[in-house]
């Protein structure tokens, strides 16, 4: 008998990671322990691994967070020691939230730290120095991807500057547009979701590995509890795959006649009687969207 099952897919029991970036002071670690609070729910036990100094209790008196657990992870930053923190922090957490995952990359003990200690050892540089290094972050990249539950991890940012040549081919400096994490070029890409928070507040969502995820997040404003309760709701509620198939199937039985049968006019109209936002389309429309279409059809023909 063999070892491998082939099943339908379904979108169930996602254990989702969420990487919140930003520079400091514009309220990643606040944004986390809300969104945080909206997945565990109001009786679900956050623990936060808090590289921070301390500075992770902070909003321990907030009652719209409903209060965490700290497990305080001091240098060096090794990334097997973010490992045992995780491994040990998940056993009784509904949420970990990691703040912050910069300094398993450039704090003291860090993948730089270690490639650095390295090349000092051994009076050579090159790529070897980053062999060793590169393997251990590749191991806590895993361990991010096989957390039991949802893990919220906070990132540093700033501004990259490069040189450049300007009209007059002199030497200059140029900052980038926008802030990046700091941590590995590729980190964040393992996210299911990630966003960089403004100095407002606000967020700009940079990646969404799914659609109608996208719903979770705030469209303008600040992150708040409501939030991670529908990002909980997306992630581990029902499997709407089936009945959305369903709901889409009376859609284009009710509007093939007038619209010829062709997918595009049928989307077309739909937008058109406005029975759908123009910046939704059929193909990631949430079930609930998809249900008001129909009910406003009736007994369209």
């Amino acid at each position: 008998m063999t070892e491998f099952q082939i099943r339908p897919a379904t979108r169930k029991g996602i254990v989702p990671l969420i990487a919140l970036y930003s520079e400091s002071g514009c309220g990643k670690t606040f944004s986390s322990l809300l969104m945080a609070r909206g997945i565990a729910g109001p009786a679900g036990k956050i623990v936060m691994i808090d590289t921070e100094s301390g500075r992770g209790e902070l909003y321990a008196d907030i009652p719209e967070i409903g209060g965490y657990d700290v497990l305080r992870l001091d240098a060096p930053f090794t990334p097997d020691r973010y490992i045992a923190a995780i491994d040990y922090a998940e056993q009784s957490a509904a949420v970990v939230v990691v703040d912050s995952g910069s300094h398993e990359w450039e704090g003291q003990g860090g993948v730089l730290d270690m490639a650095a200690s390295r090349e000092e050892e051994s009076k050579r540089p090159g790529l070897h120095n980053w062999k060793q290094p590169k393997f251990d972050h590749a191991l806590f990249v895993s361990k991010l991807l096989r957390v039991k539950v949802p893990i919220i991890v906070c990132l540093r940012a700033k501004y990259k500057t490069r040189q450049t040549k300007d009209s007059n081919g002199k030497t200059v400096i140029v900052k980038d547009d926008k802030t990046s994490p700091i941590q590995a070029e590729d980190f964040i890409f393992e996210a299911t979701a990630h966003a960089e928070i403004l100095p407002n507040h606000s967020i700009i969502l940079t990646k969404c590995s799914h659609p109608n995820l996208r719903q979770c997040f705030p469209e303008e404003g600040p992150i708040n509890v409501e939030h991670g309760r529908k990002i909980a709701e997306w992630c581990g509620g029902t499997d709407d795959a089936a009945a959305i198939r369903a709901v889409k199937k009376t859609i284009w039985e009710r509007l093939k006649d007038k619209c010829s049968g062709d997918g595009k006019k049928v989307q077309q109209y739909l937008w058109d009687e406005m029975l759908m936002e123009t910046d939704v389309n059929l193909e990631t429309a949430s079930l609930i969207q998809l249900k008001a279409i129909v009910s406003k059809l009736g007994g369209t023909k």
